[in-house]
């Protein structure tokens, strides 16, 4: 077979594989099968490098939370600033959530590390814009929480409707003590 007619056969298959029209396995024995158990070093580093770039995003996702923390409390930037970080690192966590909508497993981290991105952004705003005044705060915190129920039974996410209960419940309790 010419080397031309095998580069076209090639490329369809990883087509079909990226489509997912045939099983993995299918498209890993047919590429095997006219590459000869040869595939170019450049499909391999390419695929290496979309793995790595792939993990990379992941550590990002999970560091955005403790890096938020520390650049909110921990030091002397400005309100602005705080905040355009704050947003900068709730879009990670959206493009993460587009990323990754249809791997089940993935696509709860940035989830989760968003809406507590989201619960951090909007008490510090409270606390900026309306110091010491708690029933601000608990307004925007119950409205927080009651985001993450409506969230949770929406999308069938029970984690969040349980965490939203639960934060309503510590609100409520905090009332009392």
């Amino acid at each position: 077979m010419d080397e031309k007619r095998r580069e076209i056969i090639v490329r369809e298959i990883e087509y079909w594989k990226r489509s997912r029209l045939l099983p993995e396995q299918y498209c890993d024995y047919l590429l095997a099968l006219y590459t000869e158990g040869d595939r170019s070093s450049a499909q391999t580093a390419v695929r290496r490098a979309g793995a790595w770039l792939h993990i990379f995003f992941i550590l990002l996702i999970c560091l955005l939370l403790p890096i938020s923390v520390l650049a909110i409390y921990f030091t002397e930037l400005s309100f602005v600033l705080q905040m355009l970080l704050l947003s900068f690192f709730i879009l990670l966590c959206f493009i993460g959530i587009w990323k990754w909508r249809k791997e089940a497993r993935l696509v709860h981290l940035p989830l989760i590390i968003g809406a507590f991105l989201v619960f951090l952004a909007s008490v510090h705003l409270s606390d900026y814009y309306f110091p010491k005044n708690k029933p601000i705060s608990a307004l925007v915190i119950f409205l927080n929480c009651a985001l993450w129920i409506v969230f949770g039974l929406r999308m069938r996410l029970l984690y969040f409707a349980i965490s939203g209960v639960f934060g309503i419940a510590l609100l409520i309790g905090s009332f009392f003590v």
